[in-house]
Formats: structure tokens, C-alpha cells, sequence
């Protein structure tokens, strides 16, 4: 009887693989922190080019008119419309603008969350379990709705490694749940 002989199938080695796709990601997580970095300078030299501005003060007239002006710039209008950004993005930035301006802080990205410097003026809020409100019942479209909001929201920040991991976990325990294209 003959013997009938197996043959070992051995993939190649995946290690240069490996090497470019984590090469590729550090340079991304370089890219991110400098456009991170270009972001908040920029943003600052623009609040205080504000503040030395005749007339400007931290009033709510001053702080709604520089809104005004970051919000309805030409060129935020115009990368919205190509879709490079969306608008919600400059909308917070503003925010986060008139917070600085207002306290004469520093900006930053998260600004305009910072419940220690709230504009007088603006919206009354409430607390986030009486705004969210008590979850009793849902269903699937909904879990994922949430999901897909706070994917965003990590994008947004700049929280791009935070978001993968996410994703990850997401997709390997969420059949046929998949991100959706946004900014």
C-alpha cells in the first residue's frame, strides 16, 4: 500500500508587510499630531488677533461676531462644500473661540465642552442623564446609532488609534456593523 504523503503549505513571510504597514502608521500618527499642533496655533493667533482688534472686547457682541466670522469664512464654506471638513467642526471651533476670547484662556479643541468656562449667555443646560434619559428599552438601530456617534466624536477629537480600537472591537462583536463615512 502506498503511503500517501501531505505537503505543508507555508505562506511567505508577512514580517515586510508588518514593517510598511506600521511604518505607514506612524507616519500618520505624525501627520495627525502636527495638524493637531496647526490647528490649535492657528486657532490661537486668530482669538488673539481678535483681542487686539479695535473695538473687540469679551463681550457677547464680540464673542458672537467672531463666531460669526470662523463659522461664515469663505474658505471654511468652500472646504465644506468639497467636503474636506464638515461644518459642525468650525461650528465647535467657534465655540471653543469665544469661550477663549470671553476668559482669556488658551484654546483648545475640547473648549467648548469645558463646563468651567460656560459663556454666561449662553444655553441653559441640563444634566446629561436628564438630557440622555433613562435607556429602558432599545433596540439594535439605536445601540449602533450611539456607536456610530461616538466614533465620530473620537474622529473629531483627533483620537484616531482610540477610534480603531473601537472600531475593532465593534466590528468583531457587532455582525454587519460597519462605520460610516463622514468627515
Amino acid at each position: 500500500m502506498a503511503t500517501k504523503q501531505v505537503s505543508v503549505v507555508v505562506a511567505p513571510s508577512f514580517n515586510p508587510t508588518a514593517t510598511a504597514i506600521l511604518k505607514a502608521t506612524k507616519a500618520m500618527d505624525l501627520a495627525g499630531s502636527k495638524w493637531s499642533v496647526a490647528v490649535t496655533s492657528s486657532m490661537q493667533r486668530y482669538i488673539d488677533t481678535c483681542m487686539v482688534t479695535e473695538g473687540f472686547g469679551k463681550d457677547e457682541a464680540s464673542c458672537k461676531a467672531m463666531q460669526k466670522a470662523i463659522r461664515e469664512s469663505q474658505v471654511v464654506i468652500d472646504a465644506v462644500a468639497a467636503g474636506v471638513i464638515e461644518q459642525k467642526t468650525f461650528t465647535e471651533y467657534a465655540q471653543g473661540a469665544a469661550r477663549a476670547l470671553h476668559f482669556g484662556i488658551e484654546w483648545s479643541p475640547t473648549l467648548k465642552n469645558d463646563p468651567a468656562y460656560k459663556l454666561p449667555w449662553g444655553r441653559k443646560s441640563t444634566p446629561a442623564t436628564a438630557k440622555a434619559g433613562k435607556v429602558t428599552v432599545t433596540d439594535r438601530a439605536a445601540l449602533e446609532a450611539t456607536l456610530q456617534k461616538a466614533l465620530q466624536q473620537a474622529r473629531a477629537l483627533s483620537l484616531d488609534g482610540f477610534a480603531s480600537e473601537m472600531l475593532d472591537v465593534i466590528t468583531e462583536t457587532l455582525d454587519g456593523f460597519t462605520e460610516a463615512k463622514g468627515e
